[in-house]
């Protein structure tokens, strides 16, 4: 990893932000390409029935992972960045044994609910006994999903070329895949079966080069460290953290996966599909808040714990090129929304394009708070983020079944815009508080 020290520039933090964002867009910008053919053929495909089938198929999958899905690799750079800068190879080596462990036990419960309630989930989705067996089936892919501790490791050492390469795995096998199932006209199980293959595949390479990276940096220094008797009370805090970052997450999936099976609920497969379709062209924007959050977290920590300026410079300049780089799409979704979906697609999902200029404006603002919430976290205030997520999570919630059911789909667009304000701005309120109490105190000089 990149040590403050060797870059005495003031601009040098943000440099190294933009060059690891650059790695992981460079790998987010084939994957969106290959992810976008591919979404565009299964479309045609299949048709706005049962595309929306497979939507709340892997919607369902992705939502189980995501509840059982603890994010530790945060608590690795939270934890894993002040050992790595101290050369504390041992604490390393036991932050990690705890991560591996909450990363198996999390994959076997989630593989397990997942079976378990597809009988009873299915069927609310409006799925027959096959599509149910199919359901239960695809489910067994979140067996390979322990990788959080591996996607810890490539961060902490600075692997960001290693992990835009990972992103475009799993999109390059759908393409390829769904190519030759709609060229030799496969059945629905084979567009299934594809999505699984994809998955997986993405899953190991991940957990691959995560145990590579590994045995590396740390397994020659470290060769007599026992760490069958590790628990997370010897870090200060870790549990806590763990825990804040965990319903973080699941904040997070409210409006990316809930809002899909709600509205499958509520409107049918076909709507479900065409608001999944709008989510999917609107991750142009909401992908890169996720990697900036990835990119600039561990710099900001390093930055506030050091009492460089440098913090303020990063955080603020990235939240604003963010907004301006959104509002650009807005427009774009606007006035080409329609045009771009009926060319691509199909003139039946061109009913997408108001929601998409809806959500599009909802991941401008998401885009603007993804360095804030960075700052937040490494200030120390994953709780009171936390609080705030929860917060736009229930206005979200219940303005998605209220809107929606009298709206329709422009309602969970309505729905995402109105709760993705309120974070960006209590967090700017909040980091600028903080920077400031800093800047007062005795004996501190910067911000």
């Amino acid at each position: 990893m990149t040590r403050l020290e060797d870059t005495p520039d003031a601009q040098g933090p943000l440099r190294r932000v933009l060059g690891n964002f650059g790695l992981l867009l460079r790998g987010r910008g084939i994957a969106a390409v290959m992810l976008l053919g591919a979404t565009a053929l299964t479309a045609r495909a299949l048709g706005p029935a049962e595309f929306g089938m497979l939507v709340l198929m892997q919607t369902y999958v992705l939502l189980i992972r995501g509840l059982l899905n603890f994010k530790q690799f945060q608590a690795i750079i939270r934890y894993g960045v002040p050992a790595h800068d101290a050369g504390e190879i041992r604490t390393l080596v036991r932050l990690i044994a705890v991560s591996r462990r909450l990363d198996r036990r999390s994959i076997l419960v989630a593989t397990a609910l997942a079976l378990g309630l597809a009988p009873v989930a299915g069927p609310l989705m409006g799925m027959d006994r096959g599509q149910v067996i199919l359901l239960a089936s695809y489910s067994l892919v979140l067996l390979s999903a322990g990788n959080m501790t591996a996607i810890g490791l490539l961060r902490l050492y600075d692997q960001f070329g290693t992990l835009g390469m990972m992103e475009t795995i799993a999109p390059t096998i759908r393409f390829f895949g769904v190519l030759l199932a709609w060229w030799l006209d496969a059945p629905f199980g084979a567009y299934i079966a594809i999505l699984g293959v994809a998955y997986v595949a993405e899953n190991l390479y991940l957990s691959f080069c995560g145990r590579r990276e590994y045995r590396r940096h740390i397994v020659s220094a470290s060769a007599d460290e026992k760490v069958s008797n590790v628990t997370m009370e010897e870090f200060a805090g870790l549990r806590q953290f763990v825990w804040v970052t965990y319903w973080q997450s699941n904040m997070d999936l409210i409006p990316k996966h809930i809002s899909v099976i709600v509205a499958g609920h509520l409107l049918g497969a076909t709507d479900a599909g065409l608001l999944r379709l709008a989510r999917q062209f609107s991750s142009m924007l909401a992908k890169p808040a996720t990697l900036i959050r990835q990119v600039v977290f561990p710099d900001l920590t390093r930055s506030w714990n050091e009492g460089s300026t440098d913090f303020k410079l990063v955080a603020y300049r990235i939240a604003l090129f963010g907004g301006l780089v959104g509002l650009l799409f807005v427009l774009i979704g606007y006035f080409f929304g329609e045009l771009l979906l009926g060319a691509l697609l199909g003139n039946e999902f061109v009913a997408a394009a108001p929601v998409l200029t809806l959500l599009l404006l909802a991941a401008t603002f998401e885009l603007t708070a993804s360095s804030l919430r960075s700052a937040a976290y490494a200030i120390g205030h994953a709780s009171k983020v936390l609080r705030l997520s929860v917060l736009s999570a229930a206005i979200y919630f219940v303005l998605l079944t209220v809107l929606t059911s009298q709206m329709g789909l422009v309602g969970a667009g309505v729905a995402s815009c109105i709760a993705a304000l309120l974070p960006p701005v209590v967090m700017a309120v909040m980091i600028h508080r903080s920077v400031h109490s800093r800047a007062a105190a005795p004996g501190q000089g910067g911000g």
